[in-house]
């Protein structure tokens, strides 16, 4: 798995710098009065799949269709709990705040999130999704 995005627009760069740095505050913020073990909850990695990753992102807003490819974002964490999407739905509105309203990001951003055991079950088990990640992801942030 590559973890260059260098072939990717400069725009396209800035958005995912922008993405991943969004993850890590609102992650931050979810869980800066946890206890317990919550406490040891940590995003292990932030990898970018499908279209976008491999190069291929279509952005064509003018068009009839108006079609704008995703930024598909896959988060890896250390802990089921931290998979749970009532967790990250805080964020989902962030990004959807600001693709749709305030323009930030110019592709809106479907955000999937498991643990590592959970991806390295799913690769044994040769699911193709995540042997599809494996192959075209781009590591954005790695612990």
């Amino acid at each position: 798995m590559r973890s260059d995005i260098s072939h990717l627009p400069p725009k396209n760069q800035r958005e995912l710098e922008q993405i991943v740095r969004a993850i890590f505050e609102e992650f931050e913020e979810a869980h800066k009065l946890a206890i317990g073990d919550r406490k040891a909850g940590r995003i292990l990695k932030v990898i970018l799949y499908g279209s976008i990753a491999r190069g291929e992102g279509i952005y064509e807003p003018q068009t009839a269709k108006g079609y704008v490819s995703d930024y598909d974002i896959l988060v890896i964490v250390n802990q089921d709990e931290l998979a749970e999407p009532e967790h990250w739905t805080k964020l989902e509105d962030r990004f959807s705040r600001d693709h749709v309203i305030l323009g930030r990001l110019r592709h809106p951003v479907s955000l999937i999130v498991h643990t590592l055991q959970q991806v390295n079950n799913n690769l044994a088990d040769g699911r193709f999704f995540f042997l599809d990640v494996v192959k075209d992801g781009v590591v954005l942030y790695q612990s």
